[in-house]
């Protein structure tokens, strides 16, 4: 800040208030104009709420926005078990798909906890509808409990994908889950018993 205008203030500011309203006074000029003295605050983009999230992978939706999503989904198609739910559009969209109890697929897309696209159903053969029964009936673990499995590995991590799958034999929900720092995990749960049987720790 100028000193000719700090000096002009503190002399407008001594015929008005007296020696201890310019301590005051020059003590806030001096914090406001320096960027290291006082609370240091963020600079946030116009029309952001300071307690919005930024964009770019820390935007992506936590672990409450999947459990909604996937609640939105089993609503629009009664009696179904989901077996993958993604994000889209950097967390604004969830893209779920769910199985009914013959074992079809159904795909739905979800934003805000409503269903705004599908049910679809999938063009899939007997064999692919088995497939899906068999990890159904095998999965013990939904994918709210997985998902708290994996956000137990990973505290501070969110879900980006989880999905119901085969892996060495046995049944799994396997899940990406991205840190604040934009890293990616890779995580594996047993389906069956809940143990963790893979962590990748952090990839590129």
């Amino acid at each position: 800040m100028n000193k000719t205008i700090i000096g002009a203030l503190v002399g407008a500011t001594v015929l008005t208030g007296g020696c201890g309203t310019v301590l005051r006074e020059v003590e806030r000029l001096a914090v406001q104009s320096s960027p290291t003295a006082g609370t240091p605050t963020a600079t946030m983009p116009p029309g952001m709420p300071s307690d919005s999230p930024t964009a770019g992978p820390s935007r992506a939706a936590g672990a409450g926005d999947l459990k909604q999503a996937a609640q939105a989904a089993l609503a629009a198609v009664p009696g179904s078990t989901l077996i993958s739910i993604e994000t889209e559009e950097d967390g604004r969209l969830w893209e779920v798909q769910v199985v009914g109890e013959g074992g079809t697929e159904h795909q739905l897309d979800v934003r805000s906890g409503k269903v705004v696209s599908g049910p679809t159903t999938e063009g899939e053969d007997a064999e692919d509808k088995a497939e899906h029964r068999a990890r159904v009936a095998a999965a013990k673990l939904d994918y709210a409990a997985a998902a708290d499995k994996i956000l137990a590995a990973v505290p501070e991590g969110r879900i980006t994908e989880l999905n119901l799958d085969g892996e060495a034999g046995r049944t799994v929900w396997e899940s990406d889950v991205v840190t604040p720092d934009g890293v990616k995990h890779e995580i594996a749960v047993d389906a069956a018993t809940g143990a963790i049987v893979r962590n990748n720790g952090a990839t590129s």
